[in-house]
């Protein structure tokens, strides 16, 4: 029987390597718990300032303009007379319905008092209690027409620019004045479509004047709109500031940033992230075994990296040690807080 040296050689060799790799001790690795951390989205855009309450003013009635008694800029409280229009006529009016009320409330009180007698049916005292009634109604009427004659701030705020003076002839389609309520402010903005699931009541909305930009300011995520809008598939979003020192006018640019927080994934460090062939990957200890994972890369933050991939809160993530490890081969892991 003939036995050939080289394959002699290398069955020794092969029985050696074997005998040698069930000898070699676990590699020593640092091991840490899997954790999870929200993927974090910051957007950037242009927001344009509103009042939170602003009104056009419009007279309800048409008529020649007797007094004009505001002036463009000026705050002034809910229910502050501004305009006033020629009312001769409804005062007039209001004062005929007056009479006339109290000539029929006479005769109310006349005829009661036979009705007591029984000289009246009572049908005819129905009919005088009507009588009062509508010219109560005529009153009401007449005081409604004179007071359509008085223009009121409908509410507090400060008034813009006016091209209303005394003697105009205005309708109810002529503009007075407008009104803005501006100790707060929304910041109008759109959000693209696909960050709409990131914007909440949580989210981070950070603005700053085009006018100033050394301030940035804190600002709280008031509405959102109902729908998407199907042109640009953007969403319309309301930010509210606080303007107490009225520093910021209704119009105003401002840019905005937000910063949101999405779904959690794992987060590894940098150094515990491998490459291969198939692509990147960490390594799990699992039993004293190391198992690789492949991960996919979700975001990169300051010496850390969210992936997607299998892995879970129980796994332990060798984060040190990873250079010369390879599938199923012995692991000793020590916590990296031990060794720190």
């Amino acid at each position: 029987m003939k036995i050939y040296l080289p394959f002699l050689l290398c069955v020794v060799g092969l029985v050696s390597s074997l005998t040698q790799a069930q000898s070699r001790p676990p590699a020593k690795v640092l091991v840490e718990p899997i954790s999870f951390a929200p993927i974090e989205v910051s957007i950037e855009t242009v927001g344009t300032a509103e009042a939170v309450k602003s009104v056009s003013l419009f007279p309800a009635a048409a008529d020649r303009v007797t007094a004009v008694l505001f002036t463009p800029g000026d705050f002034v409280e809910k229910g502050t007379l501004l305009v006033e229009l020629d009312a001769r006529r409804q005062r007039a009016s209001l004062l005929r319905a007056k009479i006339e009320l109290a000539d029929r409330e006479r005769e109310l009180s006349r005829l009661e008092k036979s009705k007591a007698n029984g000289a009246i049916t009572q049908s005819e005292l129905d009919e005088a209690r009507s009588f009062v009634e509508l010219a109560k109604v005529s009153v009401a009427e007449a005081q409604a027409n004179l007071d359509d004659r008085q223009v009121l701030a409908p509410i507090s705020g400060y008034l813009g620019l006016t091209d209303v003076e005394v003697g105009d002839r205005i309708n109810q389609s002529t503009l007075i004045t407008t009104i803005d309520k501006r100790d707060q402010l929304y910041i109008n903005f759109l959000v693209p479509e696909s960050a709409v699931g990131l914007v909440g009541t949580k989210t981070q909305v950070k603005v700053q004047a085009w006018n100033n930009r050394g301030d940035v300011l804190n600002a709280s995520l008031a509405q959102l709109d109902s729908r998407i809008n199907t042109e640009d598939r953007t969403l319309k979003v309301r930010a509210l500031l606080n303007n107490q020192d009225d520093k910021y006018r209704p119009g105003l640019s401002f840019k905005v940033n937000l910063n949101a927080k999405g779904a959690e994934y794992p987060i590894v460090p940098e150094a515990s992230l491998a490459w291969g062939a198939t692509g990147s990957h960490v390594w799990i200890e699992e039993n004293g075994k190391a198992v690789k994972k492949k991960v996919e890369i979700k975001q990169r933050l300051r010496g850390y990296i969210l992936v997607e991939g299998d892995l879970d809160g129980g796994d332990t993530l060798i984060v040190e040690g990873i250079q010369r490890l390879r599938e199923g081969a012995a692991v000793s892991g020590s916590s990296l807080m031990a060794e720190k």
